[in-house]
């Protein structure tokens, strides 16, 4: 039975490549390879896009992101964006509206009010820590529950979302992994001076526990010398962690080494990811990092890393916030290349478990029987 969706319009704030903008991108091009119509739509301008899609995506940007002084220039930006985005959503006749991240979620369900538009949207984080402000929150209870679905990554944020999602269904779907990139596009972050490094890879902000790993690898650094710490990517806490570095004096050992695209393929497999963050939604990086074959350790934060990683079996799990059980994992890995090698092995079966066929089936079941058209605010 031929399927009645087949125009697919995908909505987030950017492509400036973080996790979510990942997932979208993923989205956009798993479905248009299939031979769906698929649209990707931002806010934000495509010269700022940082990830490449797959070329029969049509890329709509509308170039309305900007910062806003002030309360009432905040109200005229969105009330702007929104119309924004009407129209740019009814010029693409979808069948089926995917939005992604929290804000934009709440402006897309604004935008297709009073249409018959079916959109579907996807939270990207805890809720439970992650904080939008006092309106948006207010408006995320008010439209979500007029969405055909909600998706979310882990049945903890289902418990906390369905408090408000009303009669809209909420449903629980991973990220879907990225094929390894054996290319190694990005061969400037390849050390070719024989050193072994710890790997932390994401956006340099405060939910992302940058600061406990340098701590972490602060009072590990003496008992494990021939290993350094690679922290990649780049964002508002950058100059806090570079300030940290040079207090403890190991400018030598730890490189910060901005944004760069698929680290991990320009990587030797005998690195070892971590991921040191305080909340997360369901961490792409960490999907990333066990494709290639690199043994991983993550804090077990309350939403994510137990979902992806089984511990001692193919990573190590930490105790969330346990900065000194972080650096005995580390430093247990750094001296163990047999266990370091079994859990890296290991890793590599995310690969089959979050595969995009799998991921992607799971969304199509839904995008196939949506629960509705919007309802009325």
């Amino acid at each position: 039975m031929k399927s009645d969706w087949q125009r697919l319009t995908i909505v987030i704030h950017s492509l400036t490549g973080g996790g979510s903008e990942h997932a979208a991108a993923n989205m956009a091009s798993y479905w248009a390879e299939t031979g769906r119509e698929v649209t990707l739509l931002t806010l934000d301008s495509v010269e700022n896009d940082q990830i490449e899609l797959f070329p029969k995506v049509e890329r709509v940007a509308l170039g309305v992101m900007s910062d806003s002084r002030g309360i009432w220039s905040a109200i005229r930006a969105n009330c702007h964006r929104i119309r924004k985005l009407r129209a740019a959503l009814m010029k693409s006749a979808p069948d089926r509206v995917i939005s992604l991240t929290d804000r934009m979620n709440v402006l897309t369900l604004l935008a297709a009010r009073k249409t018959k538009l079916r959109v579907f949207v996807a939270e990207r984080t805890d809720i439970r820590h992650h904080r939008t402000g006092r309106v948006w929150e207010w408006l995320r209870k008010r439209t979500y529950p007029t969405a055909c679905s909600i998706i979310v990554q882990t049945e903890a944020v289902k418990a906390a979302v369905q408090q408000f999602a009303g009669r809209a269904p909420v449903h629980v779907i991973p990220n879907a992994v990225s094929i390894p990139d054996t290319g190694g596009r990005e061969q400037e972050i390849r050390l070719l001076d024989g050193r072994r490094w710890f790997v932390a890879v994401g956006r340099l902000s405060h939910e992302k526990g940058f600061d406990r790993l340098i701590d972490a690898f602060a009072s590990t650094a003496e008992k494990c010398p021939e290993w350094n710490l690679l922290i990649v990517g780049d964002g508002p806490e950058k100059s806090r962690l570079v300030k940290s570095v040079r207090n403890y004096d190991l400018d030598h050992r730890i490189r910060l080494a901005g944004w760069v695209e698929s680290p991990w393929s320009a990587l030797p497999t005998s690195s070892i990811s971590v991921l040191p963050s305080r909340y997360e939604g369901f961490p792409n990086v960490l999907l990333e990092a066990m494709s290639h074959g690199i043994a991983p350790i993550a804090f077990d934060c309350q939403s994510g890393p137990s979902e992806i990683i089984r511990h001692n079996l193919d990573g190590l799990l930490v105790p969330a916030d346990d900065v000194s059980g972080l650096s005995a994992a580390m430093l247990s890995l750094a001296n163990d290349p047999e266990l370091r090698s079994r859990l890296a092995d290991a890793a590599r079966s995310v690969t089959d478990r979050f595969s995009p066929d799998r991921v992607f089936g799971q969304w199509g079941a839904i995008l196939e029987h949506p629960a509705g058209t919007l309802r009325p605010l």
